[in-house]
């Protein structure tokens, strides 16, 4: 059995990242991993703009009154020139010629019989300048940076109508267990939860999946299920890891050449987690059967599979310090990932920590990591908590 932390670094360390892109159109860019740099072809503003409605004046007027000679507005490709002793009514984002104009806020001055009263000047321009924005030549989009909803919007601003991102890795599942299988016309005895978390995690942490499937426990059930999906750099399971009669799946896929790097892990939930490699770019994750077994571990482990295959560091998980509300006893041998709730200010660990538990899940807002040998928690004292609140990257 090996610790927590050994066990991420022996994930880090045996998965090879993918060289493998593709080009797909911008706007279907969230959560993608950039392949490359991209630099803007354009200055944005194009030309200097006006950043209020008001009235355009040289910059080295000092007349307070002054006649209207015209007006520019949002839309217009080009203004007009203004001579001295004049001004234009101007418009937010209309252009502004030249470098030697300043804009006088509506609420500034007056409008009358074709003249304006300016009762104050302000103290900058007021024009969005040229380039202000985005320059030209300069880079952007980063390679490896993770696209947020506010990255496509620069990326379209920028006229960028196809990005090139990383492919994402396809994920095979296969579930396992007799009990979550109909039999002889009867349901199931146990509704299957796995097959949604996996899915669902997998497609927030960046994953494809390609095929999910559930076999029985036996090896010949199971063996069938996994030969019939190929194409996949990652098997997922769920079930059927541990140390009983019916746990099949790591036996079959060892004659399949599965070569195990880990299979027990230091850590409550979760313990049974197994990791290994097939070939040069198809990977194990072997999951408890537990639902919060098989939830906790996907969270913990999957994100850095992810990771190490897309060649990043990127973290889709927000910490906040909090106050605990109770005594918690020094901590054992185990990483521990207590469910917890937390409030404004205050954490609270559930008494009831059993991977059977799916209410209490559903009610968890948040994880309290715990190492090995943690000492006591007083009441008041802070810890970090890790939230359930930023899968989606906006």
């Amino acid at each position: 059995m090996i610790t927590f932390n050994r066990a991420c670094e022996v994930i880090t360390k045996t998965v090879i990242e993918s060289k493998k892109n593709e080009l797909i159109n911008t706007e279907n860019c969230i959560g993608r991993i950039l392949s490359k740099n991209y630099l803007s072809n354009i200055n944005l503003p194009r030309i200097n703009l006006s950043s209020m409605d008001g009235a355009a004046i040289l910059f080295n007027e000092k007349k307070k009154i002054l006649k209207i000679s015209g007006e520019s507005k949002a839309g217009d490709k080009l203004a007009s020139e203004i001579k001295k002793g004049e001004c234009q009514l101007i418009y937010t984002g209309a252009p502004v010629k030249g470098e030697n104009k300043k804009i006088i806020p509506k609420e500034n001055f007056e409008i009358k019989n074709g003249y304006i009263y300016i009762k104050t000047y302000p103290k900058t321009d007021l024009i969005r300048k040229k380039g202000s924005d985005l320059k030209k030549k300069n880079i952007y989009l980063h390679k490896k940076e993770l696209i947020t909803l506010r990255a496509i919007g620069l990326g379209k601003s920028m006229k960028l109508k196809k990005l090139s991102v990383k492919r994402k890795p396809k994920i095979f599942v296969i579930c396992t267990g007799d009990e979550i299988l109909n039999h002889n016309g009867k349901s199931a005895l146990v509704t299957s939860t796995n097959n949604i978390f996996i899915k669902n995690l997998v497609e927030i942490f960046g994953g494809e999946v390609v095929k999910i499937i559930f076999s029985r426990d036996t090896k010949e059930d199971f063996i069938q299920k996994f030969n019939s999906e190929k194409n996949f750099n990652i098997l997922i399971t769920s079930g059927g890891i541990s140390r009983g009669k019916y746990d099949i799946v790591k036996n079959s896929l060892k004659e399949k050449g599965l070569k195990i790097y880990f299979d027990r892990v230091a850590i409550k939930p979760g313990k049974p987690t197994t990791f290994g490699k097939f070939s040069k770019n198809k990977y194990f994750l072997g999951l408890p059967g537990n639902p919060i077994s098989c939830y906790m571990s996907m969270i913990n482990f999957f994100p850095i599979f992810i990771n190490s295959f897309y060649g990043t560091k990127h973290s889709r998980f927000t910490s906040k310090e909090f106050v605990s509300k109770k005594f918690i006893e020094k901590n054992k041998n185990l990483t521990l990932f207590n469910r917890v709730t937390v409030d404004e200010k205050f954490f609270k660990v559930f008494d009831n920590q059993d991977s059977s538990m799916l209410h209490l899940l559903k009610k968890a807002n948040g994880i309290l990591i715990r190492k090995p040998y943690d000492k006591e928690i007083h009441p008041n004292e802070k810890k970090k908590i890790i939230l359930f609140n930023n899968f989606y990257q906006i």
